[in-house]
């Protein structure tokens, strides 16, 4: 059966994926990791793994009926994954919307 790799994310505004893109491009040598997209960008709550087309349908199911009031996110800590070559952003504490979310 044919599987995907698949995680849950939330969507980061335009004005953030290009400033991200801005960021990693003045902190971090090219080096440092294949730079991404800004359309690729996203904050991941949950590596789901490879999963099959009738989970990823059910998934789908469950997730669209998650309703989550909007919340602030202050980036404050980042870091550099040498293998394989990642380059991240994350917060120091995360608030309680993305802790929900997240479990």
């Amino acid at each position: 059966m044919a599987t995907q790799r698949l995680f849950f994310a939330l969507e980061l505004p335009d004005a953030l994926r290009h400033a991200l893109v801005q960021w990693r491009a003045d902190h971090f040598a090219a080096e440092a990791g294949k730079p991404v997209a800004a359309a690729n960008l996203h904050l991941t709550l949950a590596f789901l793994g490879d999963v099959s087309s009738p989970t990823s349908d059910k998934l789908q199911q469950l997730a669209a009926r998650i309703q989550q009031p909007g919340f602030a996110l202050d980036l404050d800590d980042a870091g550099h994954w040498p293998r394989p070559g990642v380059v991240w952003l994350g917060c120091q504490r995360a608030p309680r919307g993305l802790l929900q979310l997240a479990s």
